[in-house]
């Protein structure tokens, strides 16, 4: 049989590497953003910034897993007193479990939840459907709601009334 510290760490396994990861890929993008906006900006970036992203992309994760995973532990030793398995304890590392698999799988599959899109991201979806290499939108301050589709070479091959489009009518 095992012992509750062991099967409180089986418990939040998961969970605890659903937030590490999720923390470490924020904790990495928050590092390329600094490294952009302060050290490297627009220039052509050495390999050894991409390796050093991806160490600390992974020693935060690892480290989060690694501390999430101990305080299962503690607290699973704690609860060996106790006759039952805390229902409460399991109904939050399920639960846990299953709303940080929705974010994760609705962020990886591009889902829009939050309402509707901007012109931006209309202009971008109806160009990338129709081929082109790119997209861009005038100012929101300009009145414009025009969207202009890129080919390879940066050139404007189309250009699209937004508020007729139907993709685009708010």
């Amino acid at each position: 049989m095992l012992k509750r510290r062991h099967v409180y760490v089986l418990l939040f396994a998961v969970p605890a590497l659903l937030v590490s990861s999720i923390t470490a890929v924020s904790v990495g993008a928050l590092c390329a953003a600094v490294l952009w906006l302060f050290v490297f900006g627009d220039n052509p970036w050495p390999p050894i910034a991409n390796t050093l992203l991806g160490v600390v992309l992974i020693l935060v994760g690892a480290a989060l897993w690694i501390a999430f995973l101990a305080l299962a532990w503690a607290v699973g030793k704690q609860q060996e007193d106790w006759p039952a398995l805390n229902r409460a304890h399991v109904a939050v590392a399920i639960g846990v479990t299953a709303v940080l698999a929705l974010v994760i799988a609705v962020r990886l599959t591009g889902q829009d939840i939050v309402g509707t899109p901007s012109d931006s991201q209309v202009c971008a979806d109806l160009c990338r459907a129709k081929g082109f290499a790119g997209s861009g939108t005038p100012p929101l301050n300009s009145g414009d709601r025009t969207c202009s589709c890129y080919d390879a070479r940066g050139g404007e091959a189309e250009r699209i009334d937004l508020a007729a489009s139907p993709a685009g009518g708010r």
